[in-house]
């Protein structure tokens, strides 16, 4: 194999792929990057068995190849030369890159030693803009349970149904909400439980929001595929629960509030309520405003209020500020809409105007 590519390309593709190598294990082969020529460009694949990546970088291709390499060397290797053309050559599984006066052989294995990265034979199940798909699992992923004592909440449910696609997450305490419209109303229904950390890796790996992301979706893996990658990943076996009937349907209190301002004033009142497992007490006043109170014994107290437009029945409500604090983080800027039905009764939490996100919120006991 011989080529030349780019540092800052490969540097990236790299980085990309890494993040899916397998740190633990007995195979030694999963720690490694296998490196293929494909197509006229190098293709980088890594695969923890859970979840696969192949990820394309343009290069000259001289003559076709593959070998795998250490990929924790390898990408320090790669981040430390200078920016410009490098030439790889690989000959005896030994890799030579050479940029400047830099000079690094690197040992690896055979390619044939690589576990395949299996591609789903079923048709597209549907297509969709990159930039909606990653602004949706930015919008849900956080409320996936984060260990898997009941695995099917630590995915994301993923529903196509009647030219929708709806994106879900609830580790219990709190869910969230995505739809977005698909292209084609004709999209056969589907539906599955995507692991979360394969939808935070696919975000991170879009970075072209005007690029088509094409899903393949079959009973036992999903691929993500765009004209740079493609990803796998196994899905999680069970049911999703029944969220629907988790929403509330009417309010009683509706409050319209400054993203910044509210998460401010529960950012202050969470550094008091370390005690109490993070409640922080609301009180919504039809007066115009909202004020959060927290206390510890051992330190102190906060109560802290900003405007906001407040509708309906003055209520009273504890939450878990962190869980507060998590949605706020994820949504534009703008303004919010909070819904309360009592202090007993789950809240929920949207961005001013989107009826597509819902932010369900289990309330604490006193």
């Amino acid at each position: 194999m011989k080529l030349s590519c780019l540092q800052e390309n490969l540097s990236k593709g790299v980085m990309t792929v890494s993040r899916l190598v397998a740190t633990k294990g007995t195979l030694e082969i999963l720690s490694h990057i296998l490196l293929t020529t494909e197509s006229g460009r190098l293709k980088l694949s890594a695969t923890n068995l859970e979840i696969g990546i192949n990820y394309k970088v343009g290069a000259k291709i001289d003559s076709d190849g593959s070998i795998t390499v250490p990929a924790k060397l390898f990408s320090e290797l790669i981040s430390q030369l200078p920016e410009g053309k490098i030439d790889i050559n690989v000959s005896d599984n030994t890799l030579t890159a050479k940029i400047g006066g830099f000079n690094s052989n690197i040992k690896g294995l055979s390619a044939e030693e690589f576990p395949l990265i299996p591609k789903i034979k079923d048709k597209k199940t549907t297509s969709i803009k990159a930039g909606e798909l990653k602004d949706a699992i930015n919008m849900v992923f956080f409320s996936a349970a984060p260990d898997e004592t009941r695995p099917v909440l630590s995915g994301i449910y993923f529903m196509i149904s009647k030219g929708k696609l709806s994106l879900v997450s609830t580790d219990s305490y709190r869910l969230s909400e995505k739809v977005l419209s698909l292209k084609s109303k004709e999209t056969p229904e589907k539906e599955a439980i995507i692991p979360a950390r394969t939808m935070i890796e696919l975000a991170r790996i879009l970075d072209d929001p005007e690029k088509e992301v094409n899903i393949y979706l079959d009973e036992t893996q999903v691929m993500f595929e765009t004209e740079d990658f493609e990803l796998t990943s196994r899905l999680i076996e069970g049911k999703f629960p029944d969220y629907k009937q988790i929403i509330p349907t009417g309010s009683e209190t509706k409050a319209v509030v400054d993203k910044e301002s509210f998460a401010s004033i529960i950012r202050v009142a969470s550094l008091f309520s370390r005690e109490s497992a993070g409640s922080v007490t609301l009180q919504f006043s039809n007066k115009g405003k909202i004020e959060v109170i927290s206390s510890a014994s051992q330190y102190g107290e906060a109560d802290s209020s900003c405007e906001a437009e407040v509708d309906g029945k003055d209520t009273e409500i504890i939450f878990n500020s962190k869980y507060i604090l998590d949605v706020l983080q994820n949504l534009p800027a703008g303004k919010v809409e909070i819904e309360l039905s009592g202090k007993l009764n789950p809240g929920v939490i949207r961005k001013q105007g989107d009826k597509d996100y819902t932010y369900v919120i289990m309330p604490l006991r006193a």
